[in-house]
């Protein structure tokens, strides 16, 4: 009887635990059909360029304390927000984060594995989003060179909602060039962005080679701005987490063509083209959805000079928590909050400056130089001086770019030399400690193709940042807190203070609440294309949030 009883209770047991795990892989209700054909008029897709999650986090008291109608607050308060989301990439940056967003999938998929790379077969430096096809439109001084999606590889889901046949509108606005064109897509009707203070875009999207005409009202506020000063009063003191500051800051920032959009006079900027483009786009306001796709560069601008614990980033994030319900209370307005869906999300997070790290107790350093000088002096001992030129052609991003000429020169077959850079960068420290200073791992191109990398988490990573002819021929990975020897803070690997992010959805159609739920950005494409009812992009890799779905 007594085993029997237990026997019983185990299958109890066994049932609830199976109902629990149904549970988090399943929505609790399914969505009923008419909700799932009913389409929203417009999605708003925000990305807070360089905001780790503990932004939101840190700064939420005061962004509540102040005003209770922010853009942020709404979003975190009003949709689902998965706080700790991921990038799971080997090297995090503007291109390759803003490109994930709206693709769903990471540069093995969408061929944008950095800012910049090297083209060791033409010896020119190639920018993500550079296209000399599609001319600057805009500019104050005609140049040669500009700017398209091209290469991007695979869709979005506004060139989904184009594919599909809908008469969809798609929108990207950004003070920075590669944001704004990653968001917006290969079938995007309008991606704008800021050169030497004015909107500009390419002739990618408009062929006639001339600005829409909002966007030049656009200009002529800037030019009449310019030479001023732009002053807010931000109220509220510190939480005490940051640099010690007063009880309220009054931001006066001279107007430039550059310097000023590094404030909060950027963040004004952004969300006026934003709300300028809504309106006379007559976005959401059509038979068939729209896209609007934000990004608030502002944030990592000032992140870069200040760094995390600043008391400036503090304000910065206060004030645009408010611009962003400005935004919001715009679209209302238009469109009506109901007929819309948002989502918010960063394209990658940051670390803490060197200096800061190392006051904390953390080892931490930067690699200069002196370092990729040691590297080519390394290679010429072995191999001699080449009349081809140097071995390395160039170092980006802790990818080592190897001169091919030379190879042919010396006769030294590509694996063979990479190996030896590999060795020579992972070579012991003179007093016998494993691995050279601030360096974790190192692989090469070699090694990638013959599918011998670091195990675990770093191989996971190099599979998904990894593309042949753009990554390196050597990439070096660094230990934690260890960057490149340029700016103030950086983001630059796959540790977690670069690679955690919000993501927060909300409107109607989604169930609001904190989602402890595992959640990746490439996330966010599958499930807006769900929303849609669209087949999701191309290389999208990621899963549909159903948790978050309302039935």
């Amino acid at each position: 009887m007594a085993k029997s009883f237990r026997y019983l209770v185990f299958l109890v047991s066994l049932s609830l635990m199976t109902q629990a795990q149904a549970q988090t892989q399943t929505s609790a209700k399914p969505l009923s059909l008419a909700r799932f054909l009913t389409k929203p008029k417009l999605v708003v897709v925000l990305v807070v360029d360089q905001c780790r999650s503990d932004f939101l986090t840190r700064f939420h008291k005061r962004m509540t304390e102040n005003r209770v109608d922010g853009g942020l607050q709404y979003l975190m308060s009003k949709g689902a927000y998965y706080p700790f989301a991921k990038f799971d990439i080997l090297q995090s940056m503007t291109c390759p984060g803003h490109a994930t967003v709206l693709t769903g999938a990471y540069p093995n998929q969408m061929g944008i594995p950095l800012n910049e790379w090297y083209d060791t077969s033409k010896k020119t430096e190639v920018y993500c989003a550079t296209d000399e096809r599609s001319p600057i439109v805009g500019r104050e001084a005609p140049a040669s060179d500009g700017m398209s999606p091209r290469r991007l590889v695979g869709s979005t889901v506004g060139d989904e909602l184009k594919i599909a046949g809908y008469k969809s509108k798609v929108v990207s606005v950004a003070l920075k060039d590669r944001s704004s064109i990653m968001m917006g897509g290969h079938l995007g009707d309008l991606s704008i962005w800021i050169e030497e203070g004015r909107w500009v875009t390419s002739q990618y999207y408009v062929k006639d080679g001339k600005l829409p005409g909002w966007v030049q009202e656009l200009n002529k506020g800037l030019s009449e701005e310019e030479g001023k000063t732009f002053r807010v009063e931000i109220p509220g003191k510190a939480t005490g987490l940051t640099a010690a500051t007063s009880d309220k800051r009054v931001v006066e920032v001279l107007v430039d063509k550059k310097k000023a959009f590094a404030t909060e006079y950027g963040v004004k900027v952004t969300t006026e083209a934003a709300i300028k483009a809504l309106d006379s786009m007559k976005l959401g306001q059509g038979e068939h959805p729209d896209i609007l796709a934000v990004s608030y560069s502002s944030h990592d601008m000032m992140g870069h000079a200040k760094g995390l614990q600043s008391a400036e980033m503090e304000h910065l994030t206060v004030y645009e928590d408010a611009s962003i319900g400005e935004l919001l209370k715009a679209i209302d307005k238009k469109v009506g909050l109901r007929n819309v869906v948002f989502a918010m999300t960063a394209d990658h997070g940051v670390a803490p400056p060197v200096e800061l790290a190392k006051n904390l107790g953390l080892e931490a350093g930067t690699f200069g130089k002196a370092f990729a000088a040691e590297a080519e002096a390394h290679l010429v001992r072995k191999f001699g001086k080449a009349k081809k030129g140097d071995y390395i052609l160039k170092i980006r991003s802790f990818n080592f770019y190897l001169n091919p000429e030379v190879m042919t020169e010396k006769k030294i077959a590509r694996e063979k030399l990479e190996n030896e850079l590999k060795n020579f960068i992972a070579a012991p420290k003179a007093n016998g400690e494993i691995g050279r200073e601030g360096i974790a791992s190192v692989f090469s191109r070699s090694d990638y193709e013959a599918g011998k990398l670091p195990a675990g988490r770093f191989e996971r990573q190099i599979k998904n940042t990894y593309v042949v002819g753009k990554s390196g021929e050597v990439v070096m990975i660094p230990k934690p807190f260890w960057v490149i020897e340029s700016g103030y803070a950086t983001h630059i690997t796959g540790y977690e203070y670069d690679r955690t992010v919000p993501l927060m959805l909300a409107g109607e159609r989604i169930k609001p609440g904190v989602y402890a739920n595992s959640a990746e950005v490439i996330d966010l494409a599958p499930t807006l294309s769900f929303i849609l009812g669209l087949i999701a992009p191309s290389g999208s890799d990621g899963r549909v949030l159903h948790e978050a779905l309302a039935p």
